[in-house]
């Protein structure tokens, strides 16, 4: 038999790929269309209104969750957490009862206060098993220090933010990293871009791009579809460009953002916001902005040698500025023999009360191999109920997911159940419970079960409860001259504190052992 040779990819392709699909399959770009309905305008403006329609649902299904969300970044919000477990068996023996029984019994507690104004954080962890009640201690957070509070310390244990170079190289003379701990980017949102940043790279790159595709690359024509057993008079706007329009394309937006010092600070604080506790230091990063640079070079220079023998396609039809169906192709690869096609098709229906689609994605390599995913989709929402399925297809494996809600003024009540079959196997997470969320205040439980054919139903449960309320501050420690602040010590003085501590911490765990022996006795 014949064997396949599976050449390794070039890095170049995968930024090539990832690039002309985020602009011609979507984008947030409606500031820069204009008012004509040309081709070319119709075919981005349909992307637009359906990518808007459907966050207009999301927020529509979810209202009351997402004012919560708003008011945790607008005020000081107080959080409290409940994890306990259920675990139902008849069937064991007299000596996993008591076992049972110990599950049964255990509890783990937290409270949370957050400030986003202040930039104050609380947390604290506790814990109960039987009569048994755990103290874990608590830690309070701003950009500037942590302060924490242990049940076997007399003391406040206290570190700056500002000490932590001082005290890596306490411990290691050779130390190079940040200087910072980087407390402050606790209160970050992770790779969220300021607006400033993100309305600049929609200006600069989306709207760029979209301008630079020529208008006699579009095609429009009239063409009646049925989808979902619904007849629409639609518009079909077809994107069809040569291999060497594509490649001039790519070619100009890459030397843009090359030559773009402003991108490259966006992409520098994006970096900066993900390093903390010294894991990316400054060094690292410039050193990733170097290999950034670097990597569009070798995209640049690679952008000639790569095949693309049948350009780009990319249909849509669209009825009332809502898509309706899509076929997007691209093949591509280093030589002629070794083309990779980038594949997507299928119909969706997105109305208020309702969304379907199906869609089939995937590639298909130069041996007529076919790697495809199928999605499947039917959601409703109509006088506050929703029934939800959704099921996702590889080869013989299938993800499936099912839901029920029902919002009945601000409560929710749900069941959703998230399962795997590979036609033998086919277990299932349950997700059931309530959540009610006020203007100031939230309370929810949640019920995780797993499910398997080999099991009796609730056999194991999880079980959360959550409440939420608006307060007044977090409650920060009242420090004293006894508050122990490790990062203005010395090497000695840290190995000094930690020796006593250590000792603290097993006296502490012997005395919850013994607590913990005496209530497990009692099962």
């Amino acid at each position: 038999m014949e064997e396949k040779v599976v050449k390794k990819k070039s890095p170049k392709l995968l930024m090539i790929i990832v690039l002309t699909v985020l602009v011609t399959v979507g984008g947030s770009v409606s500031a820069f269309l204009l008012v004509n309905k040309s081709p070319k305008v119709q075919y981005f403006l349909a992307e637009v209104e359906t990518f808007k329609l459907v966050g207009t649902i999301f927020e529509d299904r979810y209202k009351n969750e997402l004012r919560w969300l708003e008011v945790q970044k607008e005020k000081p919000v107080e959080t409290n957490f409940d994890l306990s477990g259920e675990w139902n068996d008849p069937s064991v023996d007299n000596e996993m009862q008591q076992v049972q029984s110990i599950v049964n019994s255990a509890k783990i507690s937290s409270k949370q206060v957050y400030d986003p104004v202040k930039k104050e954080l609380g947390v604290d962890l506790r814990g109960e098993l039987g009569s048994v009640n755990m103290n874990f201690g608590s830690v309070f957070v701003t950009t500037e220090k942590l302060v924490a509070s242990f049940p076997f310390m007399d003391e406040l244990i206290r570190f700056d933010d500002k000490d932590f170079g001082k005290l890596m190289r306490e411990t290691d003379p050779d130390y190079e990293g940040n200087e910072n701990l980087g407390l402050s980017q606790l209160f970050e949102d992770g790779f969220s871009m300021t607006e400033e940043s993100r309305t600049y790279v929609e200006k600069e790159y989306i709207a760029y791009f979209i301008k630079e595709i020529p208008e006699e690359a579009f095609t429009s024509e009239k063409e009646e579809l049925t989808v979902f057993d619904k007849k629409m008079k639609t518009k079909k706007v077809k994107l069809d460009l040569t291999e060497q329009q594509v490649k001039t394309l790519l070619k100009n937006l890459l030397e843009k953002a090359k030559k773009d010092e402003k991108l490259k600070t966006i992409l520098k604080e994006q970096l900066t916001l993900t390093s903390f506790a010294g894991d990316t230091s400054d060094n690292e990063i410039a050193t990733l902005m170097d290999g950034f640079e670097d990597g569009l070079d070798e995209a640049i220079v690679g952008v000639d040698s790569i095949k693309l023998p049948n350009g780009l396609q990319s249909t849509i039809w669209h009825h009332s500025n809502k898509i309706v169906k899509r076929e997007f192709a691209m093949g591509v690869g280093e030589d002629k023999t070794d083309v990779d096609t980038l594949m997507i098709s299928g119909t969706q229906l997105l109305e208020k009360v309702g969304q379907k689609w199906d869609f089939t994605f995937g590639v298909e390599d130069s041996f007529g191999d076919e790697n495809f995913v199928k999605i499947k989709g039917d959601l409703s929402w109509k006088d506050q109920k929703a029934i939800d399925s959704i099921t996702l297809t590889m080869d013989d494996m299938k993800f499936i997911y099912k839901g029920k809600e029902q919002l009945k003024d601000k409560k929710r009540t749900f069941s959703r159940s998230f399962g795997f079959t590979d036609g033998d196997l086919d277990p299932a997470v349950i997700w059931k419970g309530s959540a009610t969320h006020e203007s100031d205040s939230m309370k929810a439980k949640h019920e995780f079960t797993f499910s398997e054919e080999s099991m009796d139903v609730n056999m194991f449960n999880l079980i959360l409860k959550q409440q939420g309320k608006v307060v007044k501050k977090v409650d920060m420690p009242v420090e004293t001259d006894g508050t122990v602040n490790i990062g203005k010590m010395n090497k000695d003085e840290l190995e000094a504190f930690t020796e006593e501590a250590m000792v603290k911490v097993q006296d502490w765990v012997f005395g919850f052992m013994e607590d913990l022996q005496g209530e497990i006795g009692g099962f």
